[in-house]
Formats: C-alpha cells, structure tokens, sequence
C-alpha cells in the first residue's frame, strides 16, 4: 500500500467535507454557494492568455518556444526538437511494460467500439424526395484536420489521448495534431504509447495558452487545426475560449465533478474512494454525496478518515473536499434526484440497490454510471464511452464528446422543376416582404423558365418516384457491374478457360445432372463438394471451408460480416472491382491504395492506411486482377502482420500461377489466422457453375458462414463441381496448357512495337498501347474482344487486358494487334 508519510509532528491531512441537510432553512444558500468557483482571477487570466495568443499570431514558432521555455521549463533551439515524431510513438510504445501495454489496447479497443456504434446511431448521409419531386437531405462530412490537448502538469493523462483521437479517426478526420506538455522536458512514455495506438499523425510538446493558440492560428511548424478538442486547467481553458470562432472547440472545461446517489447500500468504502477519484485531480474538483440516511453519511465520512492516510496525492484530496465537497441528507431518493439535476454533474454514479428505479428522473448529467458497480473510474479509462464531459452545469445543455464532434453536416437542396414553379412563388412572396428584391427575382428566373407543354415537368413513374424516395442514394449513383456483349466475336476478354470438356466427359456429366432430384434443396452434394475440396486443397489442420456462389458472393459476405459502424475496407489499386463494389453497397468505407508505377504493392502506403484507418478488412488478390502479377511476398507478410482485422488473399488465378499462400498457412498457421485464403472454380475451367470456396480457421469462418443465403450453391453446381474434382486431372492439364501458351503469348506480344508488355502469373496479359479506346475498336472489327481497363484507375492509362485463349485464337490476337497498333 503506498501509505503518504509525514515528517514527525507534521499532522495528516483530514478530510471534511461540508455536511449539509435539505430540511434546514440555509440549505439552499448554503448549496448553492458550495457549487460555485471563485472567479477571482478569471479577469487576469484573460488578460494574460490574450495577450500569448496574440504573441503567438505574431511570431509563431518563437513565441511558442519561450512559453515553453518559461511555463513547462522545457528550452528547445526549434519547434522540430518539440514535435515527437511517430518512431518514439513506436519506442514509447515498445518500452512500457506489457501490462501496460494491454491494459492500454484493451481501452483503446473498447473506447473504438463504443464510437463506431455511436457513428451508427448518428447514421449516414440521407435524403428523401417530396410529393413535388424535390431531393432535400443532409451529407456528413469528417473535418480535414483537428487539435486535440491532452493536459500533463500534476498527471500524464494516455487515457484523453484515447478519448480525443479514437472518436476523430472513427469520424473520419484527416490528420489529429496533439500537443502535450511535458514539464521539464519529460516525456510520458505512456502517453505516447496511447498516441501510437490512437492513431495520432503529429506530437507536438507544448502546452497551456500557447499550444491552443498555436493549433488556431498556426505557426511556421504546428499546421493550423479546423477545432480543437480536450480539457485543461485555467489558461488552456481561457484560451479555447478566445480562440472559439477561429477554430472550433467541443466544450470549455471547468474542474471535474462527481455527484453520488446512495441508498446506502453500496459499501461505504466504495463510495468515499469515488468521491477520491474525482478529488486527486486538484484542489478545484468537486465531489457530492446526496443521500437520505444520516447514517449512511456517518458511515463515508469514517471511512474517508481511514482510507485517506493511504492516498498518495492525499493532500490534493483533502484541498479538494475540504473546499469544495459536500455531503447532503436529503429527504428521500426523489429529492436527491432533483437536486442532481439542478446541479447536473459532469459524473453522476447511482449507488443503488435499484438503479434502474432512479434513472428515469435524472436528465442532466454528462455520463451516468448505474450500480454499485459502476465506478466512475471504469468510465475514465476502459468502460467505452468517452470520458470528456461537460462540467460547470453545462450538461444542461451539452454533451460528451463523440463522433459528432469531429463532423458537420451539410443541407443538400436539388429542386426539380416542379418544385422550382410551387417554392418559387413561396419565395418570391417572404423575399418581397423581407425587401431583397434579389432573392425574389432568383426565385422568380426559375419559375419562369421553358417547361413542357403541361407547364411543369413530368413527373415519372411511380416506380421513378419510389427509387427517388426509398432506394439509398449512393447506390442510384452507381452501376451495375458491366458484362460486355460478345455474340459473333472471340472472348478474350473474361479470363475463361477457353478449352471446353471432351466430348465424353461432357455426355457422362449430363448423364449425373439429369439423374439428380431437382424438387428437392441440396443437401448431400454440397456436403460432399465441401469434403472434396478440402481434401483437394489438403485443408490445414484447425481451417473450415465455407462455399459461395462465385467468389463475388463471398466478397459480399465478408462485408456484410464486417459492417460495424465506423469500419473500412483496404485494397491496393487497380484491383478487382468487386471489393470496392461490395463494401461500398454495404455501407462500408472502402480505402484504394494505389499499387507502385511498375504494379508492385506500395509497402509504406500500405502500412500507413493500416495504421490511420485500421481495416476491418483487407483484400489481397494474388495474382492480381487486372495486373496479373505476384507481389512481394516479404511486404504482403508485413502487411498481414500490421493488420488489425480481416486478410483475405484472393487467389481466383491459382492454376496458373508459381505459388500460392495455401503453403505459408499450412507451414505457419498460428500466424495466419487472421488470414482467409479465397478461390473460385470458375478459372479452373468452370466459369458457368458459378462456385466459389474460403478457407480459414474455424472460428472465422463459422462466423461468416452465418451469413451465406440458404441453399446458396445449387445441387446442379454442386454435382458439376464433384464431377471437375474426381477428373482434376483433365482441368490441371488444361491450366498446363494455359500457362505454356501464356508464355508463348508473352514472347509474341514483346515482338510487337508499340506496346507495353507486363509480366503475369495468371491467364491474362497486361499491356499498354497508345490509344487503348482505338486499339479496342480495332479489334473488335477484327472479331477479338478484349477488355478495355483503362477507365478503371490512372495507373491503367491506355492498358488493355488479353485473356490467354487457344492456341488458334491467341494466333489472331497477335495478328489482329499488328494490324491495329
């Protein structure tokens, strides 16, 4: 026990808070008078901080560098020496030891989660369309850049760095600065751990009125912030307060509170050490017990006599009770729930054998923490929501910091002609009477512009009017997936097998198809399907195999997996069109990271989206689609390591390729479990059967596979892909002879001037000509049709994409390109 120890004669503080009953007649005066700071100094505080943020507009960095010199005893020769760049994060984060570590993980999980469900109950962008064929909605937009101030005179604080920054990146905030001061130029190594794991882009150490000003105004070092968030003492306060309209801030914070509701029948002990908690802070916080039993009252006081002595800030604690706490006997339970309210405290604990009794009356109060077991301590560290609350009586008004904080909203307005004729003439009338005859002419130039015969603009279907109205926006404004036409031309433009079954294979699988009980759903084959293909892919010990109607529905179910509030999904591009498709159509965030010049995974551009926006999910085709090559294998262990979600290796291409990752998760399936290996028989010469299979540890897949639609995959596909694995040998041969002549096709294509040939691992070539949109007409008119990438990402400019065909076919390619380059 870390007992504070005096020197002999030197006596130990008391803790005596003042008692106070409702029932006498100075109460209210007395309560009230309790419940207010001095404002003594508030007036020259506010000179002063005016007077640095000033000095700061005028000289930046150099005024900064003498407020820190001066209050934080910190001498810097330049700002750059004070801004701690993301390696020490990372060595701070290494050094702490590794219950630290955890504990500081667990937090920073649970307070990610609490705000990634709390950005779902705010929900997304929306619109609706009215009866006059006006869409009028909201558009949630992240700021570009915030401040956030975690304080560190009397304490380091890594928890106000969780609870600042996590919610900000949730939001979707583009950079977070932090500044903290560091006294005396040390740095808390678990504060910046919380900054690496909170995903902080800048550290930079200063504090008080010169940080916020600093982050408002900016200086030739510290980048200027659209708000800035997180408590502080008297200057940082007062600073925020001046700088408020410059920037934006959440909330101007005053000394921390505490309020107690008891029945008395929480253990005493409990409820003095709460009131503790809020009173170590400084000599300025305040901490209120209402209760109706006298006794129980008796009852804290005693025991904040023993447990004091063993409090290592226990003189802070006693300032702070002694100055500012209060214990109230009140009536009854009723009574002390008006009062809470009256006062409605930044903390409100309802130490209660039925708190859910009490609850419904309580409307003010920043967090409320219900049952005894509820330790406001819990809320400030790990709980999940966040911790920094309005104080002073402003949770009348206001609320914790959150998603919203870090987001504004902004109106979208799209009147139709229609509306434009009604509105208007609205419009015209208010504006008339306000006497802007600029707005009424506005409104007028819209409602006398042409329109159809009718005088007003058709109004659609109904069918029109219920898309406009019911279906989401976002997907109204994409497309479909395209399927080119191809009838009369050559296909070598979708990475089929281009070699049909031989003759007799084909009768003896019509034969089994036409013998199964259609009338019945599948059962037995699919089971079968499932063993038979793990078997074929010799499944690793601990995996499960979950099956899909083409790799596309399990790229479907896997974002429907991850839909939590807040998640993002992570892909190099160019990559395969489905992942951005089907997360997006999910609600989900989808974050493309652009592959290097030469196709080749960006190693540090990877790592760094992992780190700021920390996917749920992250999709790695391997080969690539539409590049065809392999990556480096070392960067794609990298970023498998570094994720903190999903992996899934999409390995649609495998029979054609040099390797494949199935070995690495065989070799060393501990450090794949995170990973999910995908592939698809539709390359393996069974595009039409429409099948595709995910292997994983058991536990992932069981998950996802709760997703799967019923009887997903038909008992007519499941029988074809039995029949494919008992004649493997057919279909392996056919990929033999797919990658002989890829390799043909390769050495051809590199004699043809004027185009690019790029390396593949897959049934398809890369290449890049000068005028991808001619050349593709072209050979269209020549009977071949490829597919035309370049619109798909800037890195495919004028990049076409060849199937490898038969022998036959892959002869008129070559002759068909020479004559249209």
């Amino acid at each position: 026990m870390n007992t504070v120890m005096k020197s002999p004669g030197t006596a130990l503080p008391r803790a005596r808070p003042l008692r106070l009953d409702t029932r006498s007649p100075e109460f209210a005066a007395a309560f009230k008078q309790r419940l207010q700071v001095s404002a003594g100094e508030q007036a020259s505080v506010a000179g002063q901080v005016a007077a640095i943020i000033d000095d700061v507009r005028r000289r930046g960095d150099a005024a900064v560098l003498e407020y820190t010199a001066r209050w934080d005893r910190t001498h810097a020769a330049s700002m750059h020496e004070l801004e701690i760049s993301r390696a020490q994060m990372e060595q701070a984060l290494a050094s702490i030891d590794a219950r630290q570590r955890q504990a500081l993980q667990t937090a920073a999980d649970r307070v990610q989660r609490f705000h990634e469900e709390q950005k779902l109950a705010i929900g997304r962008d929306w619109s609706f369309t009215d009866q006059l064929g006006n869409r009028l909605g909201q558009k949630l937009v992240p700021l570009d850049r915030v401040g956030i101030y975690v304080p560190g005179g009397k304490a380091a604080y890594p928890s106000s760095v969780l609870m600042n920054a996590i919610p900000a990146r949730v939001a979707g905030v583009g950079e977070i600065i932090m500044a903290v001061p560091t006294p005396g130029g040390e740095r808390n190594a678990l504060v910046l751990a919380a900054a690496c794991l909170a995903g902080v882009d800048r550290v930079f150490a200063i504090g008080g009125a010169q940080a916020v000003a600093a982050l408002a105004w900016g200086t030739q070092t510290v980048p200027a912030v659209d708000k800035i968030t997180g408590p502080g003492r008297d200057y940082v306060a007062e600073a925020k307060r001046q700088v408020f309209g410059k920037v934006g801030i959440d909330m101007i914070a005053g000394p921390s509170e505490i309020l107690v509701l008891a029945d008395g029948s929480t253990p005493a002990d409990w409820v003095a050490m709460d009131l503790f908690s809020q009173a170590e802070h400084d000599e300025l916080a305040q901490s209120i017990l209402l209760c109706p039993d006298a006794a129980y009252l008796d009852g804290v006081l005693a025991a904040m006599d023993r447990l004091l002595p063993s409090m290592p800030r226990a003189d802070i604690i006693a300032a702070s009770l002694n100055g500012r706490g209060v214990l109230v006997l009140t009536r009854d339970m009723q009574e002390a729930c008006a009062l809470s309210n009256q006062v409605a405290p930044e903390h409100l604990e309802i130490c209660c054998a039925e708190p859910g009794r009490w609850e419904p009356l309580l409307r003010h109060a920043g967090a409320i923490f219900l049952g005894p077991n509820s330790s406001e301590s819990l809320g400030d560290y790990c709980a999940g929501p966040n911790h920094v609350l309005p104080t002073s009586g402003t949770a009348r008004f206001s609320s914790s910091l959150g998603v919203y904080d870090f987001q504004k909203r902004s109106s979208l307005v799209e009147v139709s002609q229609k509306g434009a004729q009604s509105l208007g003439a609205i419009a015209q009338i208010l504006a008339e009477g306000e006497g802007l005859q600029a707005h009424a002419q506005a409104a007028r130039m819209r409602m006398d512009a042409p329109t159809d015969e009718a005088g007003v603009a058709a109004p659609g279907s109904v069918a029109d009017k219920l898309v406009r109205e019911f279906i989401r926006q976002d997907i109204q404004g994409t497309h479909a997936y395209a399927v080119q036409v191809s009838q009369g031309l050559i296909k070598l433009d979708a990475m089929e097998n281009p070699y049909p079954l031989p003759q007799a294979l084909q009768q003896e699988l019509g034969r089994r198809l036409g013998a199964l009980p259609i009338n019945r759903y599948p059962g037995r084959q699919v089971e079968q399907l499932k063993a038979a293909l793990a078997k074929f892919v010799a499944l690793p010990e601990g995996q499960s195999i979950m099956l899909g109607n083409g790799s596309d529905e399990l790229i479907a179910l896997l974002a429907m997996a991850c839909d939590r509030p807040g998640a993002s999904v992570l892909a190099p591009e160019p990559g395969f069109v489905m992942y951005g498709m089907s997360t997006r159509q999910q609600g989900l965030r989808y974050i493309g990271v652009p592959l290097t010049v030469d196709f080749e995974l960006d190693g540090p551009a990877m790592l760094d989206a992992v780190r700021r926006y920390r996917p749920a999910l992250i999709f790695l085709a391997y080969p690539n689609n539409p590049t065809a090559n392999l990556w480096d294998a070392a960067v794609m262990r990298q970023i498998i390591a570094a994720a903190p979600g999903l992996v899934v290796l999409d390995e649609a291409y495998q029979p054609f390729s040099s390797r494949s990752w199935l070995d690495e998760m065989r070799a060393n399936p501990l450090a794949n479990e995170k990973v999910l290996l995908m592939r698809t028989l539709s390359k393996f010469g069974l595009a039409g059967v429409r099948i595709g299979y995910m292997l994983g540890s058991k536990a992932l897949i069981g998950q996802i596979d709760k997703l799967r639609p019923p009887y997903n995959v038909s008992v007519l596909n499941a029988e074809c892909g039995l029949f494919a694995l008992e004649h493997e040998a057919v279909f392996a041969a056919q990929a033999l002879e797919i990658r002989q002549q890829r390799e043909l096709l390769l050495a051809q294509l590199r004699q043809l001037e004027g185009l690019t040939v790029f390396p593949s691992e897959a049934n398809m070539i890369l290449v890049r000509v000068n005028d991808a949109a001619q050349t593709f007409e072209r050979l269209k008119q020549r009977g071949l049709l490829v597919k035309n990438v370049s619109n798909l990402h800037p890195l495919l400019a004028n990049c076409l994409r060849l199937t490898v065909g038969t022998p036959q076919e892959n002869d008129l390619l070559i002759q068909a390109l020479g004559a249209s380059l």
